[in-house]
């Protein structure tokens, strides 16, 4: 006998701002980005993020934010996809104005929180870039109190803890693959990328941390829900040597994985407010009132859509979305 599992969706998605060639930094971007999506899908409402890039000014993210931007989103210079025109994380404190319009505005900051070189500019190994910016991040949640802080997919036991630790208003987004994957499937041991399909940013880590991850995860914590960190690259940009950081990871592939990862853990009826309610209630919305229909059926999944390498391709999952 088949056992269905429903969950009831949201209609709502976090919408980055690090696009490319060019980032999405004022109000005429944000116009502009909501138009492009709308023209695909008329129905689908983006809450758009604006970057923090070394131009940001207070005047800038209050226009940007009356054309509609909600989140103000940090990718530190040299840390990941589109962040050539970012900040460097030990330089946060002097767009503390910037932030506490943010805050003011009721914003959400949103975040990688990655620290890639130390205070003599000597260079952090990938593995430890989070755990290397927990002192930059405690350090603004104490000067700017109040402000929400999303640390976005977070991969390290250490900044997990700190997360459980801080106020309500700092919370933490998980992934999938953060949950599945370990450093060693992706990096040889000098340290080169030796699965470009498997590589993102921030890096896969530990066991222990996958560990971690899957315990927030699990937890029924409202501090910690569901975000895809989907990044689509087209084959051609995943080869060998030139590859770019970022998994694309569909929904008919994440939630069928999510409600298996659950049911081993024996919270399976902690995954809709995980996948479903949390986010929405913290940036402010009511929870869609949609349903996603799972079936325990096995589906092989699809190696590539369209080009563009899929998230555990090839595998079998054991649940299949109706």
């Amino acid at each position: 006998m088949l056992a269905d599992v429903i969950i009831q969706a949201s209609c709502w998605a976090v919408v980055m701002g690090n696009t490319s060639p060019y980032p999405i930094v004022s109000s005429r971007d944000v116009r502009k980005y909501r138009r492009e999506m709308k023209r695909h899908r008329p129905d689908f409402k983006p809450v758009i993020s604006v970057m923090l890039t070394k131009d940001m000014t207070v005047k800038k993210l209050r226009r940007a934010y009356k054309a509609g931007a909600q989140v103000l989103k940090m990718i530190p210079v040299g840390t990941s996809t589109g962040s050539s025109r970012g900040i460097a994380l030990i330089e946060l404190p002097a767009y503390y104005p910037v932030l506490l319009e943010a805050k003011r505005l009721g914003m959400v900051f949103s975040g990688h929180w990655e620290l890639d070189v130390d205070q003599f500019g000597k260079a952090i190994p990938k593995i430890e870039q989070e755990e290397g910016a927990i002192p930059i991040l405690a350090q603004l949640v104490a000067d700017i109190p109040g402000l929400k802080v999303v640390v976005e997919h977070t991969s390290v036991r250490k900044m997990i803890e700190f997360v459980k630790g801080a106020p309500a208003n700092v919370v933490a987004t998980l992934t999938l693959h953060h949950a599945t994957v370990t450093y060693d499937q992706v990096f040889s041991n000098k340290g080169s990328v030796k699965a470009p399909n498997l590589y993102c940013k921030p890096c896969a880590k530990t066991r222990d941390d996958c560990r971690a991850v899957i315990e927030a995860m699990t937890s029924g914590n409202p501090k910690f829900f569901f975000g895809s960190d989907s990044a689509p690259w087209h084959r051609n940009d995943k080869k060998l040597g030139s590859e770019k950081a970022g998994i694309f990871t569909p929904y008919k592939v994440y939630v069928p994985r999510l409600v298996e990862l659950f049911e081993r853990e024996k919270a399976l009826h902690k995954l809709e407010a995980f996948l479903c309610i949390y986010g929405p209630l913290f940036y402010g919305f009511q929870p869609f009132p949609a349903a996603v229909n799972l079936r325990r059926r096995p589906i092989r999944i699809c190696k590539y859509y369209k080009n563009i390498p899929v998230f555990l391709g090839g595998e079998l999952q054991e649940w299949s979305i109706v």
